[in-house]
């Protein structure tokens, strides 16, 4: 009887215990800026050894709102050596009562890729449609994997507008295994714990972070830990990560060295291609634009061959092959030309992201190719576009530090920066401001590095996407009827030229013998950044650019100039901006400079940057007065 009393007591107070923590009631300060509130998320990674990793989590989030359901994060990835042991929900109510209780079976199961053609990388995840807001997930999983090269890292700042009440990640580890990790941006708001085995960190009451214009990614301000192993296995296959030159033999010996052969046809097909350049950076050219002609990309993830290139002769057969199986199949056929280069591990993202250089592991998303030139220079090659040319690499895998792998060399080397001047856009204008109100303008324009990468999409848009893209583009402008649209790309030069014409009727409005005309109505930076009475994090301009314009405006004969605004000159930390008026045989010239340059900045500089952008929009929208004569 007494043992029977003192269940249903431990029941009831459990009960109690967990309806109290799962009311959806919060203090202000963690409910402000809240989309989603973490009140616990429990993560455990046990190494048993060097080949086996348990993780186990445990979490408990309130969502606010439907802006806060991306945050659930209610899913798990298995594999043929992953296997998921317990994965459930339960939903709880704003009263903390329980709405639904989600097993294994109720959560869907779809492949990793929908793309890829073959695929043995599958993820379960919970797909729940809220009948009421607050709501409170309680999620558990355990997984057990014999691959032990990635391990997850512990990012408790998740996202922006989310609240955290508690959370934490322990590790436990044997003696045998060679466990390490490094930690970034920690401050005084990290609890860490740490004895032989044992490992621990926790963050409590952090209130939830406004994403504010410019923001860099969190990863750069806000604390996070990466965890690894000196012996890992991946796929059956033991590994060493105790220095980047054993981690790069590792690779070469067991993902690449034996999967370079090229059938003896395609050596005699390229051969005659090459002919008797000498040059071997003209010869990886050639190479480079036959792989272009030759083959697409396609994703496969099957065992280690989510990390072990296919075959350079099942490419060749089949024409197809990932971002592994391309670039080692350019690789292997400049090795069959003796013109030496690096496979090479990426973090492919158009928001950058090094490969940890103090850090040896398994990094990285995505493999390009490093050409060896003449002399120090590497020349990077995307293997798997079949537009890009050669030599340019684009804002996917720019500025940022990359893994080069040869049966030479394994090193950390940055790849090629597009930063202020390099992303360069310089329009010549001629707009004709005729006697009947309307306007004529012819506009060629010329874009190098990042601004060139972003349009390059254009030379292959149909006609309507393309008319769209100009009367978007020239937006001072209404009405207009595009007669022209003309692209060019110079892969040589890696420059894009547009020459584009149209017209529009009424573009002026005369009232009583004066007509107001703004001098840049081609190509304006109005943008402006918004204010904040109380900026809380850092910002970053992550390339830079330099726009330069010049444009001949044509004054109707019936009119003449009033006067003329003054010049501008501004010029700071941040860029500089300038412009100048001139009038020529009753022309107008104006010329505008405007470089912004790369840079991350405090809080207590935004305000200035913020001025500094709205002295520019300011002086974009400069006007002209015309009176008749």
């Amino acid at each position: 009887m007494n043992r029977i009393l003192t269940v249903i007591l431990i029941l009831f107070s459990s009960t109690v215990f967990s309806q109290e923590n799962l009311i959806a009631i919060f203090p202000d300060s963690i409910r402000e800026n809240a989309n989603a509130i973490i009140k616990n998320d429990k993560t455990e990674i046990i190494f048993s050894s060097y080949n086996s990793m348990v993780v186990k989590k445990y979490r408990v989030i309130t969502i606010l709102n439907e802006l806060g359901l991306k945050n659930i994060d209610a899913f798990e990835y298995m594999d043929n050596s992953t296997s998921i042991r317990n994965i459930e929900a339960i939903v709880y109510n704003a009263f903390g009562e329980e709405i639904k209780k989600i097993k294994r079976k109720d959560f869907k199961e779809n492949s990793v890729s929908e793309g890829s053609i073959i695929t043995d990388n599958r993820v379960i995840y919970l797909d729940y449609t809220p009948v009421q807001y607050p709501f409170t997930m309680v999620y558990q999983s355990e997984i057990s994997t014999s691959n032990t090269a990635f391990v997850p890292s512990w990012n408790p700042i998740e996202d922006f507008f989310v609240s955290i009440l508690n959370s934490s990640v322990t590790i436990k580890y044997t003696p045998e295994v060679k466990f390490k990790y490094k930690e970034f941006n920690f401050g005084d708001k990290v609890l860490k714990t740490e004895s032989l085995g044992n490992l621990s960190y926790a963050i409590e009451n952090f209130k939830a972070l406004r994403k504010e214009e410019l923001a860099p990614s969190l990863s750069k301000f806000t604390p996070y830990v990466i965890f690894g192993l000196a012996k890992f296995q991946i796929e059956g296959v033991e590994g060493s990560a105790e220095n980047w030159s054993t981690f790069g033999k590792w690779m070469n010996d067991e993902l690449l060295s034996d999967t370079e052969e090229i059938p003896e046809e395609t050596k005699i097909k390229v051969a005659k291609l090459i002919g008797n350049e000498t040059d071997n950076l003209k010869k990886a050219k050639i190479i480079y634009e036959f792989v272009q002609s030759k083959t697409r990309y396609v994703s496969i993830q099957l065992g280690i061959g989510g990390w072990k290139p296919m075959l350079a002769k099942n490419v060749d057969r089949l024409g197809y092959g990932d971002c592994k199986a391309l670039t080692n199949y350019t690789r292997s056929l400049l090795k069959a030309f003796n013109i030496p280069s690096y496979y090479t591990v990426v973090y492919g993202d158009d928001q950058k992201r090094d490969i940890v250089e103090d850090f040896v592991s398994m990094q990285g998303n995505h493999v390009i190719l490093g050409v060896q030139g003449n002399n120090e220079e590497i020349t990077w090659l995307e293997c798997t576009s079949q537009t890009l040319p050669f030599g340019f690499q684009g804002d996917f895998t720019d500025d940022r530090k990359v893994l080069v792998v040869s049966d030479e060399v394994c090193k950390i080397v940055k790849t090629k920066s597009f930063i202020n001047e390099q992303n360069y856009q310089k329009t010549d204008s001629k707009v004709i401001l005729n006697d009947d109100n309307s306007v004529k303008c012819t506009v060629i324009i010329n874009s190098k590095g990042i601004i060139y990468d972003n349009k390059s999409p254009l030379k292959n848009a149909n006609d309507d996407e393309v008319k769209k893209y100009y009367n978007d583009y020239f937006n001072i402008i209404n009405n207009k009827k595009i007669s022209k649209t003309e692209i060019v790309e110079d892969k040589k030069s890696l420059e894009l030229n547009e020459n584009i014409e149209f017209e529009a009727n009424d573009f002026m409005k005369p009232n009583q013998g004066k007509i107001i005309v703004p001098l840049n109505c081609i190509n304006q930076f109005s943008f402006v950044p918004k204010k904040y009475k109380d900026r809380k994090i850092p910002f970053e301009i992550d390339r830079g650019f330099c726009y330069e314009d010049e444009s001949i405006i044509s004054i109707p004969s019936n009119f003449k100039v009033e006067a003329l605004p003054s010049e501008q000159n501004l010029k700071n930390e941040f860029g500089s901006y300038e412009y100048k008026i001139e009038l020529k045989n009753n022309e107008l010239v104006y010329k505008r400079k405007f470089l912004i340059k790369k840079g991350y900045y405090t809080p207590d500089q935004y305000e200035a940057y913020r001025k500094f952008r709205e002295q520019v929009a300011r002086s974009e929208n400069s006007k002209v007065l015309l009176i008749s004569k």
